[in-house]
């Protein structure tokens, strides 16, 4: 599937003076309070007509009864609740979320909210939206999203950055495997936000809500992240500052900042990549580059059982298992997931399947005479990581000139 920002319609930019009505998504794995928000906000819309679309995927959508309970009583109509069930807006049922998603704002409500399924992936819920029916409408043809939020449980949350030092043994996965794990989920979930709410804030010590934002912040630094309990978030903090853009929310996690060389600072300056701290808790970020070849099965096993207090890590790595291929790796959590993909440019010109005049300038800012694109590039974020010993270890994976293959 290809980047929701490789596809961008240039009339989905936010710049653009338009009249469309704001769209707020509300994702966040079961048990987080996404729908505790969402019932505090429609009991205090502060005089806006909010409109709602609930997701789940079962039989019967317990969310959206609620809601439209709430509206009865709280709000002006429960006719403003739509409830999509029996599938997940993102994969199962696109075409009926952007066609409900179409009907509310043609209702002209000043914002509609939607609350999707805890499995959604935030990707595909807004290439959904991005999606363009028989006619040619897409639903972002009347609609903007505002934000993109992802409510976090505090108390969860501080249990699974205290699992970062616990041994474990993560799962091996290949891109192509359709699986998706909790902690890999919850990790897109939170790259993906352009508003985080730590929720639930009254269950766990001040010093751990601190150690938790510096966390989520490490993930991802252009969030917003708001502090709360039993889901008291108003209506303005979602709606005041649209920090929601899709030509470049996806592409500003950590991860994708650190591969650019634009992580900040504390001055608000692009440093230089490197070790990124984040005060106290030793919360930082580092890139791990090389030119030279990385044995395979060495780099999986000390990925899979290796590395205390490791967060996340993403990255392109040329081992001696597929040459001639882009090794990628993704690993959240539990989860690692590791694939080739495409012939590195390097095999292609090699081969003479590709002319040099044809690569791309983007890859020849990258390009080494010897190696041409083939490199080790591996972001890695976590807590009191030792980036020394991280270090040491993959440079003793590196395959002796004699030995490499091509």
């Amino acid at each position: 599937m290809s980047k929701v920002s490789d596809v961008v319609d240039s009339s989905f930019d936010r710049g653009v003076a338009d009249g469309r009505i704001p769209l707020i998504i509300l994702s966040g794995f079961l048990g987080a309070g996404k729908t505790t928000v969402l019932n505090h906000l429609l009991r205090h819309p502060k005089g806006r007509r909010l409109s709602v679309l609930v997701n789940d995927v079962g039989e019967v959508n317990i969310d959206a009864t609620l809601a439209r309970d709430v509206t009865q009583v709280d709000s002006s109509s429960s006719d403003d609740v739509v409830e999509l069930s029996n599938g997940c807006i993102c994969c199962g049922i696109q075409g009926a979320f952007g066609e409900a998603v179409v009907e509310l704002a043609k209702r002209k409500p000043d914002c509609i909210i939607v609350e999707a399924t805890g499995i959604a992936e935030p990707q595909r819920i807004v290439a959904s939206l991005m999606g363009r029916d028989e006619e040619g409408v897409s639903s972002l043809d009347l609609v903007r999203i505002s934000n993109l939020v992802t409510i976090i449980d505090a108390e969860w949350w501080v249990k699974k950055i205290k699992e970062t030092y616990d041994p474990v043994r993560r799962s091996l996965l290949l891109f192509s495997d359709p699986r998706r794990p909790l902690s890999e989920l919850l990790t897109l979930q939170v790259e993906c936000a352009s508003v985080i709410v730590l929720n639930k804030t009254d269950l766990v010590s001040e010093k751990s809500i601190r150690r938790s934002e510096d966390a989520l912040a490490a993930i991802s630094p252009s969030a917003e992240i708001l502090k709360t309990s039993e889901g008291q978030v108003e209506i303005e903090q979602l709606l005041e500052e649209e920090r929601f853009d899709i030509s470049s929310t996806f592409s500003s996690s950590r991860c994708d900042l650190e591969f650019s060389g634009k992580a900040q600072v504390p001055n608000g300056g692009a440093k230089p990549v490197g070790a990124h701290d984040h005060g106290d808790f030793g919360l930082m970020a580092f890139v791990f580059r090389s030119r030279r070849q990385i044995c395979h099965d060495k780099l999986v096993k000390f990925l899979r059982i290796g590395i205390q207090g490791l967060l996340r890590a993403k990255g392109f790595v040329w081992t001696d298992r597929e040459p001639d291929r882009v090794g990628y790796l993704s690993l959240a959590g539990d989860i690692l997931r590791f694939d080739h993909l495409s012939k590195w440019i390097h095999a292609l010109v090699s081969s003479g399947e590709m002319d040099r005049s044809q690569v791309p300038a983007e890859v020849w800012r990258k390009w080494d005479e010897k190696t041409g694109d083939r490199r080790q590039e591996i972001v890695f974020i976590g807590i009191d990581l030792d980036r020394a010993q991280i270090e040491r270890d993959l440079e003793s994976f590196i395959i002796e000139e004699k030995r490499k293959v091509y």
